[in-house]
């Protein structure tokens, strides 16, 4: 009786060091996930953040344009 348990519980006792390794591969990538802002990577924030300030650039022209607190000189 507690041969036939041995031998049922020893292919499932070594676990072989490729099984091991991938939770960790997958540990990293999750953390690599969780470390992007929203997804993103480094490049694509930066042009999101430069087109934001491009367009707060513009709007903020045109109100003082459209407020006549300058005027263009032609």
């Amino acid at each position: 009786m507690y041969d036939d348990l041995r031998q049922q519980l020893e292919p499932s006792a070594f676990i072989e060091d490729e099984e091991l390794q991938e939770p960790e591969e997958l540990n990293l990538d999750a953390l690599r996930r969780k470390r992007r802002f929203l997804g993103l990577t480094p490049v694509q924030r930066f042009v999101l953040a430069l087109m934001l300030f491009l367009n707060v650039c513009v709007l903020g022209f045109l109100c003082l344009l459209a407020t006549e607190r300058i005027s263009l000189p032609f």
